[in-house]
């Protein structure tokens, strides 16, 4: 008995907490097609499900659910009455494809095994948010309303190449000798990032007017950013085959010296089967039937914001826009919202969907 509380004590308090939440919910996992899955249903009354895409993961990498960060994401839909199912997908980083066949697929599932929702919403992180639009232009008649979080809604063939291929080509041109070529990358190949520290730091001021031009709080941002767009280039151009970047005609501005930037920056040419799968996967339509409340933070380093509220544009151009509302939050880093900050924007979308009360767009507190 004296060895069992031992091993109690020495067990900290929130796994203690995370066990005995698990003891009070059904958890189930398992695999379909090749993605893993995990699906944790509240012990009361439910109110609805939740399909829940996560977010861009480096494809060498395996995903996990059980991180401390995930627990407290889905205790925000569990605390509410619903249940979260969460497909690891089949296959890695720009998985939008993927993504979007197997979280039907999982959803489908769930219907089977535990039968129909009162109501389903999907939503997601980053590329999650991505793919929680693809989700609902695709499947309207399914879901009742979707909540993508901090994820570039705009077509990922023009966002993509401004804001990752080009803050690459153009911190090539200014910093040689860091980045290097950009097409026909080998397999595994990946951007040093203290070789960007060391450039960086080397000319600080010239570094300083860079990260300024690309929105960047701070030019300590960059070694994390440019090594991970570097990461999704490369994997990118796998997947689809080929480069799928353009900037022969792109003409730089916004720089120090914009006519020797586009006298010597690298040229490159796209290949045409490569650049139709990136429109493909995703080019964001505005066709929607049900509420889109997108939520994101002053400062992303990696997203602007008007990545995402370009949207409304979209949706407007499809007649579609009274279904759209963006809010903010007073944080700043990708994705970094509180558990409250969600679940109050959650609410909203909830509210809006029950009461048809399309919340104002803005500021959540």
């Amino acid at each position: 008995m004296r060895y069992f509380l031992l091993l109690v004590l020495l067990i900290p308090m929130s796994v203690l907490a995370q066990t005995a939440n698990e003891a009070m919910t059904k958890v189930e996992k398992g695999r379909i097609n090749g993605a893993d899955f995990r699906i944790e249903i509240p012990a009361g009354p439910l109110n609805g499900l939740v399909m829940y895409c996560h977010g861009y993961q480096i494809a060498a990498l395996p995903y996990g659910f059980d991180s401390t960060r995930a627990g407290t994401l889905r205790q925000v839909f569990l605390s509410r009455g619903f249940a979260i199912a969460e497909s690891a997908y089949a296959r890695q980083g720009w998985a939008i494809k993927e993504a979007v066949e197997d979280t039907e697929a999982l959803r489908r599932f769930f219907v089977q095994n535990f039968g129909e929702a009162k109501m389903t919403i999907v939503l997601g992180h980053s590329m999650g948010g991505v793919i929680t639009l693809a989700t609902i232009e695709k499947y309207p008649e399914i879901y009742d309303g979707a909540l993508p979080m901090c994820g570039p809604l705009t077509p990922s063939i023009n966002g993509l190449q401004e804001r990752l291929f080009d803050m690459l080509a153009t911190f090539d041109f200014h910093f040689p000798g860091v980045v290097g070529p950009l097409s026909g990358l080998a397999k595994g190949a990946r951007l040093d990032g203290a070789k960007v520290k060391a450039a960086v730091a080397a000319a600080p001021e010239k570094a300083k007017r860079f990260a300024q031009r690309y929105s960047l709080a701070s030019p300590d941002d960059l070694a994390g950013v440019l090594t991970f767009f570097y990461e999704i280039n490369r994997e990118m151009q796998e997947r689809a085959g080929g480069n799928p970047f353009d900037n022969q005609d792109t003409i730089y501005d916004g720089f120090e010296d914009d006519l020797a930037l586009n006298r010597g920056v690298k040229r490159y040419a796209a290949d045409a089967r490569a650049r139709e799968y990136l429109r493909q996967h995703y080019s964001p339509t505005g066709r929607i039937a049900d509420p889109v409340l997108t939520l994101h933070t002053i400062y992303d380093q990696l997203i602007p914001g008007r990545f995402v509220s370009q949207y409304e544009e979209i949706a407007r151009l499809a007649g579609t826009q009274d279904l759209f509302v963006a809010k903010y939050v007073d944080q700043r880093g990708h994705c970094n919202f509180t558990p409250e900050q969600t679940g109050t924007a959650f609410d909203q979308l909830l509210k809006w969907i029950r009461e048809k009360s399309r919340p104002e767009p803005g500021e959540i507190r």
